[in-house]
This record gives C-alpha cells, sequence and structure tokens, in this order.
C-alpha cells in the first residue's frame, strides 16, 4: 500500500512538472500590425500592451499603437486577442477584435493587415475541423473599402471571407490536423478604407475567432451516447456475445 501511494506521489508529481514546463515554454498570443514599408509586433510584454495583458489575453495600448504605426494611414481606438492555449480536448480557440479607422494625416500606402498569432496548442490534436467566425461592421467607408479574413493552423488555411460595407458576418471551415507536439494558429485581418475626407472618415470593427476541434474517434463516440467509461461498454458487449453464443 505504502509503494503504490508512493507511486501515485511521484506520478502526480511529475504530471505537475510536465504542466508547468509546458505553460513556461509556450509562445505567448501576439498581434502584428503591418502594411507596405511597416510592421510592429506586440506582446503581452512589450510596452504597447495594456498593463495586465498576459500571455493568453492581449490588450493594446492604442495611443502607444497609433505612434508606432502613423505611417500606416491607420489608427485604432480598441485591439486585442485572446486564447486558450494549449487549448483543450473540447477545442483551441484564439479570437482577434478591434476598431480601425484612417488616421486623418496620412493618405494609407496599401491595405493593413492585422494578425493574432499564437504557437505551442497541443490540444486537442489529431484530424478535426478548423472554423473561421468573422465579421467587419464599417461606419462611413465608401466603395473601395472592403476586409478579408482568414484562419490558419499551421499551413493550413480556410478559404478567405470578403466584406463590403456595411459589413456582415461569416463563417466557414477546412479540414486540418493538429500535432500533439504543438501547432500554430493565427488570425488574420486585411483591412482596406476609403473616407469621405480622404485620409479620415472611414472606420471597420472587426472580429475574426478561430476554432479547431477534433473529430471524435468512434470508441469517444460510443462512450459519449452510452455516459460509461470504455472498459464498461467493452465488457458489456462481450456479455453479449457470450450470452448469444
Amino acid at each position: 500500500m505504502v509503494r503504490h501511494r508512493r507511486l501515485f506521489l511521484a506520478l502526480a508529481f511529475g504530471a505537475l512538472l510536465s504542466l508547468t514546463g509546458r505553460e513556461a515554454n509556450a509562445g505567448p498570443l501576439t498581434i502584428t500590425v503591418s502594411w507596405t514599408g511597416g510592421s510592429v509586433s506586440v506582446a503581452f510584454t512589450d510596452p504597447q500592451a495594456v498593463p495586465g495583458s498576459t500571455a493568453n489575453s492581449l490588450a493594446i495600448d492604442p495611443t502607444l499603437l497609433n505612434t508606432a504605426i502613423a505611417a500606416s494611414g491607420y489608427q485604432f481606438t480598441e485591439l486585442g486577442g485572446s486564447s486558450n492555449n494549449p487549448g483543450d480536448p473540447l477545442g483551441a480557440i484564439l479570437r482577434l477584435t478591434g476598431t480601425a479607422l484612417l488616421n486623418g494625416t496620412v493618405a494609407p500606402p496599401s491595405a493593413l493587415t492585422v494578425t493574432a498569432s499564437q504557437t505551442e496548442f497541443t490540444s486537442p490534436s489529431g484530424a478535426g475541423t478548423l472554423d473561421s467566425q468573422s465579421s467587419a461592421n464599417f461606419r462611413n467607408a465608401l466603395a473601395g473599402s472592403g476586409e478579408t479574413s482568414s484562419v490558419s493552423l499551421d499551413a493550413t488555411s480556410t478559404p478567405s471571407l470578403v466584406f463590403a460595407p456595411p459589413g456582415g458576418f461569416q463563417t466557414n471551415s477546412t479540414g486540418a490536423s493538429g500535432s500533439a507536439a504543438g501547432y500554430t494558429l493565427s488570425a488574420q485581418v486585411i483591412i482596406s478604407l476609403v473616407g469621405p475626407s480622404g485620409t479620415s472618415g472611414a472606420s471597420d470593427q472587426f472580429t475574426n475567432n478561430v476554432n479547431f476541434l477534433s473529430v471524435p474517434e468512434p470508441a469517444s463516440i460510443v462512450m459519449m451516447v452510452t455516459g460509461m467509461p470504455l472498459p464498461l461498454v467493452v465488457m458489456g458487449l462481450l456479455r453479449r456475445r457470450r450470452g448469444t453464443a
């Protein structure tokens, strides 16, 4: 009995160390804003991050960010993201939200690309479905304005969702596979705005959510349907076969 207790304690301690090491090694959620001629990346440890941000929950100070991206012709009133890294059996989730507008001083040299990305997701793993849930809400945006959204798991991406003023909500999905050794989820939004006064007046409030859901294996489906542990299901099947014989 004593040996069993020691074994259980050793296993529990090893599992705790494993989880602690995984959190330490996991990459933080990073949001990158880029345009022709420049790029700015922000994680929770950077000066542009709002105090209290964490590796899985990032809010960016718009004042500091807008100073850094002034040459893009755009600015933000809000920008942030969150995730459940390293994920759980029900799904791996990453979210990107924000409101972008013309800054009124510089004509945009190109569209503005906003990407939220995080590495070291480990659950769920194996074959699954990669879902994209995106929205756009344009204000005072003229013809030529638009938003293109997509999500990815490593090299697998969903088909792009395209929005024009006044905006809307769209979803799509594609098959993907997540490695138990770790995979990266990303959400990307590309924004182009044309305002009534050329360099000001138009905005886009956007969201782009990534969900990776695993495909249940047959044994998992049986357990979900019956609510019974797998060994009990197997024993029941064997008893039925013996009774038939």
